[in-house]
């Protein structure tokens, strides 16, 4: 018996990262509070899914005495990022990388892209019709 699960014990390659636990979406299929930072776009449009700011730094936005309405989804549209595209978010202070609208919609704000010319420093719906989460250096 020992022989048994001794060879079908998984092996370990020192080579290989750990895998970590990625965030599941809620039944809306919206993502909540997360510390995981790496996020791949998944939506269907061949257009490609639109990354909004508004006049504001994430410094006023998150501010919690600012009164900027968070209308996101009304925000312009400042680039579009890819199927496919690979990006890092912003966990901001509270480490929790959301931030929500006014009709209690969860973004999350794109700090980091790894294609040339794709959009950073905007918000992306946190929904997983549009992105899903990866492991780190996938």
């Amino acid at each position: 018996m020992t022989q048994d699960f001794e060879a079908n014990k998984p092996k370990s390659n020192p080579q290989t990262t750990p895998q970590v636990e990625l965030p599941e979406p809620n039944a809306q299929g919206d993502y909540q509070r997360t510390s995981h930072r790496y996020w791949q776009v998944v939506d269907a449009d061949p257009k490609g899914l639109n990354c909004r700011m508004g006049k504001y730094s994430i410094q006023e936005i998150q501010n919690p005495g600012s009164d900027v309405v968070l209308n996101i989804g009304s925000w312009p549209v400042v680039g579009v990022l890819k199927q496919g595209q690979k990006f890092e978010i912003y966990l901001g202070p509270s480490g929790s990388g959301v931030l929500y609208d006014e009709q209690d919609r969860p973004w999350f704000f794109v700090e980091k892209t790894f294609d040339r010319g794709a959009p950073t420093n905007c918000f992306v719906r946190a929904n997983s019709k549009l992105i899903q989460p990866v492991q780190p250096n996938s």
